[in-house]
């Protein structure tokens, strides 16, 4: 069987992602050989003319030159997967979005003609995306499974269910019910519930689920005390241009209710 032509590519980014593939040596030696690695940044030399079947992309767009090469790559891969949290949501990057130009102003190229800026977006608006790994770092067991499934010739099937599923399987105590404000109920699980187990509230680094109750979620975080900045602020820290309808539901009318239907609740299970 002919082995598939496997690439790693970052563009604006950390470059954590790729490193969570480095740090997942004893597994990555294990299938190494089922795959033909041509392109690793730190191991190979990145060429974005060379042809991939499986092409895994971290980083977001946040220049002109990003989205000449995220272009470019596309057209050279059958498969494109956006690999973390930046290349599947914005990230952190993309907050600058919700906030003045003058907060970040200083860090922008203005000597470098050749660095245009851009608006920073996840590369999925810009191209096709045919899988995502999400997470901030994505997880390295997440990453191989995935190898495994397409040198086998299945089709790799996403973790679809919330945080909270695998927090309940951890025996985790819910933050939630401790007035913390975590963003777990509306967040894609798959990462073993990672920030919960170690006491930290999770921030939603791997976006939202498609069923997730946005409304119900705000509702149940200001039954706790959080004011409407505080929420619009943690909801955007990774996620803010994956919910374009985030200040609209925090402006409706029935706010109010669904906020008194949470803190009825609280109260019947104290």
């Amino acid at each position: 069987m002919t082995k598939p032509k496997v690439g790693v590519y970052g563009i604006t980014g950390c470059a954590g992602c790729q490193l969570s593939i480095i740090f997942n040596e004893d597994e990555i030696l294990d299938i190494v050989d089922l795959v033909e690695l041509r392109a690793f940044p730190f191991i190979k030399e990145v060429n974005a003319d060379e042809k991939f079947d499986f092409l895994f992309v971290e980083g977001l767009v946040a220049d002109k030159g990003d989205l000449k090469t995220i272009k470019k790559l596309r057209e050279n891969s059958t498969f494109l997967i956006a690999l973390g949290a930046c290349a599947c949501t914005g990230c952190v990057p993309a907050y600058r979005t919700f906030t003045l130009r003058e907060n970040y102003e200083h860090l922008l190229y203005k000597k470098q003609q050749h660095i245009e800026d851009v608006k920073p977006t996840p590369i999925d608006d810009h191209v096709k995306v045919d899988y995502y790994i999400p997470g901030c770092p994505p997880d390295k067991k997440e990453i191989v499974s995935f190898i495994k499934a397409v040198v086998q010739g299945k089709q790799p099937r996403p973790f679809e269910s919330p945080v909270c599923v695998e927090c309940r399987r951890n025996g985790n105590e819910c933050l939630l019910e401790k007035g913390k404000p975590c963003l777990g109920p509306i967040t894609i699980g798959g990462c073993d519930s990672v920030c919960i187990n170690g006491g930290f509230e999770c921030w939603g680094c791997r976006g939202p689920t498609k069923d997730m109750n946005l409304d119900a979620m705000i509702a149940l975080l200001k039954s706790k005390g959080f004011d409407e900045k505080f929420i619009q602020d943690r909801m955007r820290t990774f996620v803010g241009l994956k919910l374009p309808m985030l200040e609209k539901v925090m402006q409706k009318g029935n706010m109010d209710k669904l906020v008194q239907i949470a803190i009825n609740h609280g109260k019947d299970n104290t």
